[in-house]
């Protein structure tokens, strides 16, 4: 038998409230879980339509009383209110009001850039494409200078 989701008042998919769970870990360290998620995954699991390889450590939490927002969920029901809600639509409407509102700087015409610091060369370097040629190159410039210095010591 499915939940009567009118009395669980924060399990809308628009609450953007989350939690810090100690039970479920990802790289060894508490998560953060929306709590809208844990209430789905909590009734699943009471209803038995959690599959026995998702959300395992929620449903030994669970098992073991030790689920966090379990105890929320008991409390929001007892209360009959929403206590942990976080309206994201509002969220959403403000932060698109912030950026509207929001007033882009213009650079005063004379002012210094980067681009202005950076000092320009007029001659560049040919780029080196083929590596162990120039390495051979170096290599081979080396030992004929070697060998020339060797040849000017013996004629002296």
């Amino acid at each position: 038998m499915k939940a009567d989701l009118s009395k669980i008042p924060s399990i809308s998919g628009n609450n953007g409230y989350s939690l810090r769970c100690e039970e479920v870990k990802i790289n060894g360290e508490s998560a953060y879980c929306s709590y809208s998620v844990c209430q789905h995954t909590i009734l699943a699991f009471k209803e038995n339509r959690l599959p026995r390889t998702s959300f395992q450590s929620c449903a030994t939490a669970i098992k073991e009383g030790k689920c966090k927002a379990l105890k929320m969920m008991v409390e929001e029901i007892r209360k009959g209110e929403s206590l942990y809600f976080e309206d994201m639509t509002a969220l959403i409407k403000e932060v698109e009001e912030r950026n509207k509102q929001a007033r882009t700087i213009k650079r005063k015409r004379d002012s210094v850039t980067i681009n202005s610091m950076v000092k320009k060369s007029t001659t560049s370097q040919t780029a080196i494409t083929d590596v162990y040629a120039a390495l051979l190159e170096e290599t081979t410039k080396e030992t004929h200078e070697q060998i020339d210095q060797h040849m000017e010591a013996k004629q002296q």
